[in-house]
């Protein structure tokens, strides 16, 4: 008869936002498991400082913007490695005289100038989710299109799998 005393009751923790949490937990009532709340607002969580990423930008990966010194133009790419892995990746282009990039083709063709990474290179959308780097680098060139603002060798890739989604769809 007394075993219902001698069972250890489980205990379990709800964070308290509403009214609608105690109605749920009100359910565990009559049953073996013990219920407490922890609240958010507590003034030491109010004031509790946030953690900031201190991770500098060039060592981020994400979509980045290079700007020409010369005519002010922007290439738009994104990269999976650091930013600063990326443009040393541009840079070798130029240096080389053998460009894979439409930003480093710009330079050379234009015989236009660069500047060091921290004026050229700019991180637009820190991204860790690689599935999302096409759409935003395609929003991106997109919205720097429209502003006038994107290379010419950039606007004119039709090797960029994008440039036959977009310009090989029927009138309609």
């Amino acid at each position: 008869m007394n075993e219902g005393k001698n069972k250890k009751k489980a205990s379990t923790t709800f964070t308290y936002y509403s009214q609608k949490v105690t109605e749920i937990t009100d359910l565990f009532q009559h049953t073996n498991v013990g219920i407490s709340f922890m609240y958010t607002n507590t003034l030491q969580q109010l004031t509790k400082r946030k953690k900031r990423n201190n991770t500098p930008d060039i060592d981020k990966s994400g979509i980045y913007k290079l700007t020409c010194d010369t005519c002010k133009m922007s290439y738009i790419g994104q990269t999976r490695r650091s930013l600063k892995q990326r443009f040393n990746e541009h840079i070798k282009g130029i240096q080389s005289k053998s460009p894979k990039s439409a930003f480093a083709k710009h330079i050379l063709k234009e015989k236009h100038q660069y500047s060091s990474i921290e004026e050229t290179m700019t991180l637009l959308k820190h991204i860790n989710d690689t599935t999302l780097l096409i759409p935003y680098e395609q929003l991106y060139i997109q919205i720097y299109h429209h502003k006038e603002k994107l290379i010419t060798e950039q606007q004119k890739v039709k090797d960029n799998p994008m440039y036959h989604l977009i310009h090989d769809l029927p009138n309609t």
